[in-house]
């Protein structure tokens, strides 16, 4: 579905402010240096040896020394910074586009939604899946036709502290989209496997059962390749395979470029693919129903602190 958002004080090119500039902060970088609908006005990280790969641009440890420099801002700080980085901007009136997950809690998300209210500016969450080619085809595709989605997304790399499990991190972005797809949240789950500590989960295998659709689950940090696939064995016995790394599909942008000029469009008070804040709070509640089932010892309310 797509939401309409205002943009009380429009500007063209929209200044934005860049805060955070690791790995996914770097590639936010060079997809907005190559739109002319924005003005990169600063970058901001608190490690001072990365103003080495600011490419030029203004650099600091503070978002405040850009104060009214700026309409919208870019948040790709560890996920465990996301709330504290966004609230004052949000409050203040500045469009946010936080890389996911939102937050770490249902509180926290709370709190940014009330501020984004408060402060009439746009919230938007990095699910960046949702400008896959790929995904586009097979979501249309399952819309279609009874079956079983299988799903491995697997990285070589390993979450860092204060970065999300691999749940929050990876399976997030299936969690979106096939929530999109089914339209609710609605579903058994089941937990079949997983690995590392309760909480700070490295592999995850769970299968949530729609009804006409069953889909099968499969996350990993640490695996031995790269993976991000989906097949679909539909009830009639056919099969289709999408390999969601193989994202421009005949596409002149790719899916982070085309989120940012998403947010861009946004900004402007035009329609928009982005994930809200309220999806967010979607997938959170399932990601901790997912969670509840790998940890049995807690007690209901504390399952959803």
């Amino acid at each position: 579905m797509k939401t309409t958002v205002p943009f009380p004080n429009p500007r063209f090119p929209i200044r934005v402010l860049l805060i955070g500039l690791g790995r996914m902060g770097q590639l936010h970088l060079k997809c907005l240096s190559g739109l002319t609908s924005v003005d990169v006005v600063g970058v901001v990280d608190t490690d001072a040896t990365r103003a080495d790969v600011a490419a030029g641009h203004r650099f600091s440890a503070d978002p405040a020394d850009f104060a009214g420099d700026f309409d919208a801002a870019i948040i790709a700080v560890p996920a465990e910074g996301h709330a504290r980085v966004a609230l004052p901007l949000l409050a203040e009136g500045i469009h946010c586009l936080v890389e996911k997950p939102l937050a770490l809690s249902s509180g926290e998300i709370g709190k940014m939604i009330a501020a984004t209210r408060a402060g009439g500016s746009v919230l938007a969450v990095g699910q960046v899946e949702r400008f896959n080619p790929q995904i586009e085809s097979c979501a249309a595709r399952i819309g279609r036709l009874a079956g079983d989605i299988r799903v491995e997304r697997l990285s070589q790399g390993s979450g860092a502290p204060g970065e999300a499990d691999v749940i929050s991190d990876l399976m997030i972005h299936d969690l979106d989209w096939i929530i999109r797809c089914e339209g609710s949240t609605d579903c058994t789950i089941d937990l079949l496997e997983t690995r590392g500590p309760v909480d700070h989960l490295e592999y995850a295998r769970c299968v949530l059962d729609f009804g006409d659709h069953r889909y099968d689950l499969r996350a990993g940090h640490g695996e031995g390749c790269r993976k991000r696939t989906v097949r679909i064995s539909a009830a009639d016995g056919s099969t289709e395979d999408y390999d969601l790394l193989d994202f421009m599909c005949g596409k002149s942008l790719d899916p982070l470029t085309r989120q940012a000029q998403a947010f861009v469009d946004a900004c402007h008070g035009g329609e928009t693919e982005l994930a809200t804040a309220s999806d967010a709070l979607a997938v959170y509640h399932l990601i901790e129903r997912i969670r509840a089932l790998g940890n049995p010892v807690l007690e209901p309310a504390e399952r959803i602190a």
